[in-house]
């Protein structure tokens, strides 16, 4: 088939060429991972498989379900059907987030889409072949399913921005919902945005009675996904949280790592440091008032409210943070957003991540330079060069997205106003904590905007070639 005759077809049918694309390259890439260990890189994994079977089962899953509060539930339940109808197969559901992260590259196209055609296949390609997107869609974790629809959200969101109307304000109500179904980072994000729909629609000069109805159909369609992990947690545990993760966060990842910029603290010093603190106040907040004998485990694992542990972690943190001075957290924080953005997912592929290589976040050093170099030459191997090699092939996609960003910014600012806050969102969540699957929910944008320029690129060597 003549080259001319593919390139009509891919204009001419660009989402389904997208689709396909994406598809296919991520099931090639599954063919060449054998057996079960590489969809389980992450330690994560494994509580989600395990909870999975737990669900899979008719006699433990209302109490697994009720009990479980660490995590949100619509993705152990999607495991928890896969594992009732297909068994302990978790190459079943690898196939299925090939499918589901297909559906992302096109939503990411039609995204591109709204500001030309030509950047929307653009944005579908790269989204097709993302590292980031291709790895994690192996892996057995939340990123995948929550992506589509924050990114489905996102479509909505954009579409609402030129258009407001009830429709699309349901549609991207629903999405952002059953994503924070999915995790829990995305709920800031969705209270944020209610009075934004509000002020979108009356920028477009609604009436402040349509806007209104706008914001409220976008905030229950928001809630209704949650809204039974949110009732449970108020009836059963006393809590209006949706997860006990917090205190886990602060005080096992965000305190030891400003702690390690602040002074040089290995982390893990005081991430054991946290723990063996935490299990003292655990006993004398949680025990104590209830005269109970902390010495046996179960009154104090089994019989407790989660929600209560987690506060007692929290408030241990904070007291640990409040120490800390405000120098180490903007460097922190500062050093976690460059590494989130220029780190490549290269690194968390099951085959890299099976070479010897130590950890970052117990490697020496008071800075992210001095991290990084004794990581990459004090004992270098494979793994290094890997990581070398990726960091160079970050350089110039990096610049395509800055340039995208200000391209955009020329163009249509307030897109590029909401695509900036989205970014900064979640780059200030993640702080200190960084790799490359905290990119996952940015990806859209951040694609997005590197097709900007190449399409730009493009346009312009077409007069060339014609001529």
């Amino acid at each position: 088939m003549h080259f001319s005759t593919i390139a009509c077809r891919v204009v001419a049918h660009p989402l389904k060429t997208v689709f396909v694309l994406a598809l296919l390259v991520r099931l090639i890439n599954l063919a060449f991972l054998a057996g079960n260990e590489p969809f389980f890189v992450e330690t994560d994994g494994f509580a989600y498989w395990k909870l999975g079977a737990q669900l899979a089962r008719a006699e433990s899953f209302w109490s697994t379900l009720l009990a479980e509060t660490d995590r949100m539930p619509l993705y152990p339940l999607l495991l928890g059907g896969i594992r009732h109808i297909f068994g302990d197969v978790p190459r079943i559901v690898v196939i299925l987030q090939a499918v589901i992260d297909a559906g992302t590259c096109v939503l990411i196209a039609a995204l591109g889409a709204l500001i030309s055609p030509l950047v929307g296949l653009i944005a579908g390609i790269l989204a097709a072949l993302s590292v980031t997107l291709v790895v994690l869609s192996t892996q057995i974790l939340t990123e995948t399913l929550s992506l589509f629809f924050f990114t489905l959200m996102l479509l909505a969101g954009a579409r609402f921005l030129r258009h407001p109307t009830n429709g699309l304000a349901v549609i991207a109500g629903l999405a952002g919902g059953i994503a924070l179904a999915t995790r829990p980072a995305f709920a800031p994000l969705l209270a944020a945005a209610v009075p934004l729909v509000l002020i979108v629609a009356l920028v477009q000069r609604r009436g402040f009675a349509a806007a209104s109805a706008a914001a409220l159909l976008f905030a229950v369609g928001a809630a209704a996904p949650i809204a039974p992990v949110w009732l449970r947690n108020v009836i059963h545990y006393g809590s209006f949280s949706l997860t006990t993760q917090t205190g886990h966060h602060l005080a096992d990842w965000i305190a030891p790592l400003v702690k390690q910029r602040a002074d040089g603290t290995p982390y893990q010093v005081t991430v054991d440091r946290m723990e063996a603190l935490y299990a003292q106040r655990a006993q004398a907040a949680l025990c104590a008032p209830r005269q109970l004998d902390c010495r046996a485990e179960n009154d104090l694992n089994g019989q407790t409210n989660p929600f209560q542990r987690a506060a007692v972690k929290s408030e241990m943190a904070r007291e640990e943070m409040a120490r800390l001075p405000l120098s180490a957290y903007a460097k922190a924080w500062l050093e976690g957003m460059v590494v989130n953005l220029a780190s490549p997912a290269l690194l968390i592929d099951p085959r890299a991540r099976a070479l010897p290589k130590p950890s970052f976040y117990n490697t020496p050093g008071a800075s992210l330079w001095e991290k990084t170099r004794a990581y990459l030459f004090d004992d270098p191997g494979a793994y290094q060069i890997l990581l070398i090699a990726g960091l160079l092939a970050m350089l110039p996609i990096l610049l395509l997205e800055a340039a995208g960003f200000v391209m955009l910014a020329r163009t249509l600012p307030w897109a590029a106003v909401f695509a900036g806050g989205v970014l900064a969102y979640f780059l200030l969540l993640n702080g200190p904590v960084a790799t490359p699957k905290y990119r996952v929910p940015m990806e859209p944008i951040l694609i997005v905007l590197a097709a900007i320029p190449l399409a730009r690129m493009v346009e312009r060597s077409l007069p060339r070639r014609s001529d």
